[in-house]
C-alpha cells in the first residue's frame, strides 16, 4: 500500500504545481483493492497532501485510516462500485475547463476520444449524494464528466491514465477558449 500511496501524493502535488488545482478545490482517488480506496482528504490543499493524512476508505465510505475523506467521496465510491475497470479518478477545477463548464458551450471534438464519450452532468450541490448518483450513472459510458457550474472528472485504468485525461482537457479547453476568442476579433 505504502507505494500506492506516494504515488496518490506525487498526483496531487502534481496536478497542483502544474494549475489543474488550487488550494483544496479537487480532489483525487486511487482503488487500492475490491475494499479499500485511498483518497485526499477534506479541506487540505493538494500541495500539502502527504502519506499521513491521505485517507483510506472503505467501500461503505468508512474511514479506515488517515485524515477524513475528500467531501466527493461518495462520487468516487460509486464510480468505482459500477467501473471495475477504473482504478483512478481525478476531480479538478481547472481554470479553461471549468469556464466551459460556466458557459452554454461544449467542448468539441472528443467524439470516440479514447473509446468514450464525455458527458456533462447538471448542476447539483457540491459534495451532495445527489451529484454523485448522476455522476455514477453518466459515468457508466464514459470516463469524461463535465459537471455544470463546477469542474471536471475524469477516470482511468490507473491514476495516471486519470491525470493526463484531465491534462489533456484542460489543453484543449484553453485552446478551444483561445480560437474562440481568436475567431470574434
Amino acid at each position: 500500500m505504502g507505494e500506492s500511496i506516494k504515488r496518490l501524493v506525487k498526483a496531487a502535488h502534481y496536478l497542483y504545481s502544474s494549475g489543474l488545482v488550487s488550494g483544496s478545490a479537487g480532489n483525487i482517488s486511487m482503488r487500492l483493492s475490491r475494499d479499500e480506496i485511498a483518497i485526499t482528504p477534506t479541506g487540505v490543499p493538494l500541495s500539502l497532501v502527504t502519506e499521513e493524512n491521505v485517507a483510506i476508505v472503505g467501500m461503505d465510505g468508512s474511514r479506515l485510516i488517515g485524515g477524513n475523506p475528500s467531501s466527493e467521496v461518495y462520487l468516487h465510491l460509486g464510480i468505482y462500485k459500477i467501473r471495475k475497470d477504473i482504478k483512478g479518478i481525478v476531480h479538478t477545477h481547472s481554470p479553461y475547463a471549468t469556464a466551459f463548464a460556466f458557459s452554454d458551450k461544449r467542448l468539441k471534438g472528443f467524439e470516440g476520444f479514447n473509446g468514450d464519450s464525455i458527458d456533462e452532468v447538471a448542476y447539483y450541490k457540491p459534495g451532495s449524494l445527489e451529484l454523485a448518483k448522476e455522476c455514477v450513472k453518466k459515468m457508466e459510458k464514459s470516463k469524461v464528466l463535465i459537471l455544470k457550474n463546477h469542474g471536471i472528472v475524469c477516470c482511468g485504468s490507473d491514476l495516471q491514465e486519470a491525470v493526463q485525461l484531465a491534462e489533456f482537457i484542460e489543453e484543449s479547453a484553453k485552446i478551444q477558449f483561445l480560437a474562440y476568442i481568436l475567431n470574434k476579433i
